[in-house]
């Protein structure tokens, strides 16, 4: 048996741990390796999965705007303009007459509605309108149209004239005040609804208040009113909402959007 002086022992021993070693090393960066391209693959199939649900979306909001227009011009165009032509034969046929008759003033009444309904139909189809939205425009056509069922009174204070927010960002705000308006009538039943709209350095605030039946937070499934959906949407605008309510009580709803949105 060669005699093996404590040197070359120690010399074979670091030679042994070194190649130990480096075959690890090598076996690690293989492993890494492996890893790597599983998640570089992974990350593909998502961006890829991704890529394909936005040009689907893409797609579907196309396909919805170019119906909406259409549709816009048909009712402005045609339909719109059948209803001005009436209105106006029949305004022609009053002035022949010595005595209106009520249902005839009534008739010119109606549709001089159908008309305006029709141009606030066919504007909100224009997919222009939607990149001017005008929260507070649109807040005080809302409050105009539930008012006019006589069932609920719907009172919209403002102490700004208009947000310095974009308009995707008002839309989004609208649908959060749309959504609580709809909850006090519908599930709430409320008789009276107030509106408050904010806007001072830094912050837009907007508060609803009902006097409905109210709820219990605890006890009742948010997701039915529509809570969870509200509240994401706030928080997506940077914002919170805070929603204080008890049954027979009302619901107090506070929506606050910090400035930072606010277009350049």
């Amino acid at each position: 048996m060669p005699d093996f002086s404590n040197k070359e022992i120690i010399t074979m021993v670091t030679t042994v741990i070194s190649v130990f070693l480096f075959l690890v090393g090598i076996m690690i960066a293989i492993l890494l390796t492996s890893q790597q391209k599983k998640f570089k693959h992974f990350q593909r199939i998502k961006e890829i999965e991704a890529a394909f649900l936005q040009q689907l979306f893409q797609s579907q909001i196309e396909v919805q705007e170019n119906t909406s227009n259409a549709l816009s011009k048909e009712l402005h165009d045609n339909v719109g303009q059948l209803l001005t032509t009436t209105k106006m034969l029949m305004g022609l046929s009053e002035r022949e007459l010595e005595h209106i008759p009520d249902t005839l003033i009534t008739a010119q009444e109606t549709i001089g509605k159908a008309i305006n309904e029709l141009r606030s139909l066919s504007k909100s189809l224009d997919k222009d309108w939607l990149s001017r939205f005008s929260f507070i425009e649109n807040l005080e056509q809302e409050a105009i149209r539930i008012n006019a069922s006589g069932n609920t009174q719907l009172h919209v204070t403002l102490h700004v004239q208009e947000l310095s927010f974009n308009a995707d960002e008002q839309i989004m705000v609208f649908r959060i005040v749309q959504e609580s308006i709809q909850n006090a009538l519908k599930h709430a039943k409320a008789s009276i609804i107030n509106v408050l709209v904010n806007q001072t350095e830094g912050m837009l605030q907007v508060c609803i208040n009902d006097n409905g039946a109210g709820f219990s937070e605890t006890k009742t499934n948010n997701n039915g009113l529509g809570i969870s959906n509200m509240k994401h949407r706030a928080t997506i605008l940077g914002g919170e909402l805070t929603i204080e309510s008890e049954p027979g009580a009302g619901t107090n709803i506070i929506m606050e959007i910090p400035e930072k949105n606010k277009t350049s």
